[in-house]
């Protein structure tokens, strides 16, 4: 039998916040987020980053040399333009990302530099076997069936936000 820790079973978890199965789901979806972001976080720290640094250097990556519209950062990380702001501020700071004039004097485009892409090359292989050790209690299948399930909530809540026009 699997080792369960009481929270993870249903009658306890309804004791916690009651017996409503949608309260439930979020409850665990958010203590989820906040216990992955503290691990993948404190995995990150020796390497000077944080989990948000790191999405933030490889969207820009994939970017390639002509980089992203800080709007188009937050777009694609999900975040505030207050938040993209601080971000590309503490990155720069380190010197892995360059801000560069756009055609439209109100937009500002962000840039991945050589050390940026160093940092990335040094980091991201073992970010990706530290998360290869983590979601190893899942099968493919199993992990295909999440990505495809949050994928969905993502969906309906930019639906919800008027996103999706």
């Amino acid at each position: 039998m699997e080792n369960q820790h009481k929270d993870d079973d249903l009658t306890d978890l309804s004791a916690t916040v009651g017996p409503d199965l949608n309260t439930m789901l979020v409850f665990n979806l958010l203590r989820t987020h906040g216990c992955l972001s503290s691990f993948v976080d404190a995995d990150l720290r020796g390497q000077n980053l944080t989990a948000s640094q790191l999405n933030a250097l490889l969207v820009l990556r994939a970017a390639g040399p002509e980089g992203l519209l800080m709007s188009e950062i937050g777009r694609r990380l999900v975040v505030t333009k207050s938040n993209v702001t601080g971000l590309v501020d503490r990155l720069e700071r380190q010197g892995l990302v360059e801000r560069t004039d756009h055609d439209d004097r109100r937009a500002t485009v962000v840039r991945l530099t050589a050390e940026g892409a160093k940092r990335i090359d040094e980091a991201a292989p073992r970010h990706a076997e530290r998360l290869t050790e983590l979601t190893g209690c899942f099968t493919d299948e199993e992990k295909r069936t999440l990505i495809q399930l949050l994928s969905r909530l993502r969906r309906e809540l930019r639906h919800r936000r008027g996103e999706d026009k």
